[in-house]
């Protein structure tokens, strides 16, 4: 082959691995979840940032609390808990969207008590938490009942506590679960 052939040769050749190189790039752009998505057993919608500042005022959360969310999507419940104080866990069954959290948390400064672990809800260990800050659909929260009534009412600093905070997805009834959760937290 003479010089200028090879010249044209090698040239093709770094502009078709160039090429693949600013592909590649383009396939790691870093996870966006979309509203609506499909996860294990719930259908991802983000939590409104004035709901979860509602929750977290209902929850009158201090640095104190232990606070766990089950199926803690991109983060928001947690993220917000630990700007409040509290030491937070997300768990999370979807790894991509425990890998956004973790980067949310370490944006919003939060990162050392802003903690995810992928998970599944309901295989969950909630017995240290000490607010119970959520936002899912009814039948995932009749699904968790067991768990809540498995809380040992009243007991606070870092054990377990009556608060289950709750917003639903959907406009779904949930008074039957709220009455018997206030009901197992009555003192005894």
């Amino acid at each position: 082959m003479k010089t200028p052939a090879r010249r044209l040769l090698l040239m093709l050749c770094l502009v078709l691995l160039l090429n693949s190189l600013a592909i590649a790039q383009d396939n790691t752009k870093p996870f966006a979840p979309v509203s609506g998505q499909a996860g294990k057993d719930v259908v991802w919608v983000p939590t409104p940032e004035n709901t979860v500042e509602k929750m977290l005022d209902i929850a009158k959360i201090t640095p104190q609390d232990f606070v766990m969310d089950l199926g803690s999507g991109d983060g928001r419940n947690v993220i917000g808990a630990a700007k409040r104080g509290a030491r937070a866990l997300g768990v999370e069954f979807e790894q991509p969207m425990v890998d956004l959290s973790r980067r949310r948390a370490a944006e919003a400064g939060v990162a050392d008590t802003a903690n995810f672990v992928q998970g599944d809800m309901y295989e969950a260990d909630i017995s240290k938490a000490s607010v119970m800050l959520l936002f899912l659909l009814p039948n995932n929260m009749t699904m968790l009942l067991p768990k809540f009534l498995a809380l040992k009412p009243g007991t606070r600093n870092g054990r377990v506590n009556a608060n289950v905070i709750e917003g639903t997805a959907t406009t779904g009834d949930s008074s039957q679960i709220w009455h018997a959760i206030r009901a197992s937290r009555a003192p005894r």
